[in-house]
């Protein structure tokens, strides 16, 4: 009975941590510079942001290349750097801030995307 037990508990304690939050959307005619709708992180877990497209079209591009900026009131806005996208996933790893966050296009180029999914 203790066995059980304890294999129970191993085994529940390897599942993976659910993301705190998420939207999702679609992109329509996104031009160089556009941003996508904001979101609030309060960073109450680990789990990665990550903007995941599926259903592209770069218009001749090869993909785009976006910025998970957080909002920062009267400053400039905080930039976690830029993560390519070919119709799969960004992914920034943690970010161990809370705050209000969006991402932003930032080459060249006309986007569609059909799915877009974010989470945090």
């Amino acid at each position: 009975m203790v066995v059980c037990a304890l294999l129970a508990a191993t085994v529940a304690g390897t599942v993976p941590a659910v993301a705190e939050g998420g939207w999702h959307s679609y992109i329509k005619d996104w031009g160089a510079d556009a941003e996508s709708r904001r979101w609030t992180d309060k960073h109450k877990d680990s789990s990665h942001t990550t903007v995941e497209f599926s259903g592209c079209d770069f218009h001749g591009g090869g993909g785009v290349d976006l910025e998970l900026n957080r909002v920062k009131n009267y400053l400039p806005d905080v930039s976690y750097g830029w993560e390519p996208n070919r119709c799969n996933t960004s992914d920034w790893g943690e970010v161990k801030t809370d705050g209000q966050f969006y991402f932003v296009k930032v080459n060249s180029g006309r986007l569609d995307v059909k799915s877009v999914t974010t989470k945090y």
